[in-house]
């Protein structure tokens, strides 16, 4: 049992890194989504902080090939820290992607 949450934890830290990183440091050319190639909207992201959820955790594995944009928050570890909010995009079709994924694995 030890192991899966210290595997669980590592996956998590590995995605947070990866994903906030990506996220900030190379932000979509131009507004444009990677993978709807749409224009996207330049909205104010809260970030939430905590352990995930199983269901997060799973949504991290597929989000940044079938939706990136797709949430109104970023997973900002488990560390709170003063920031709120951080500068981000949304695309409509990232988001109606990750509902239609969230739809069948909800609860």
């Amino acid at each position: 049992m030890e192991f899966f949450f210290s595997r669980m934890a590592a996956t998590f830290l590995i995605s947070l890194v990866l994903g906030i990183s990506a996220a900030l440091a190379s932000p979509p050319e131009k507004g444009i989504c990677p993978v709807h190639h749409i224009r996207m909207e330049s909205i104010t992201l809260r970030m939430v902080y905590g352990m995930p959820s199983q269901l997060e955790f799973e949504e991290m594995r597929v989000e940044k090939t079938r939706f990136p944009h797709g949430r109104d928050y970023v997973l900002a570890g488990c560390v709170v820290k003063p920031a709120k909010s951080v500068a981000g995009f949304l695309c409509p079709e990232c988001v109606k992607a990750r509902k239609e994924w969230l739809a069948p694995r909800e609860k």
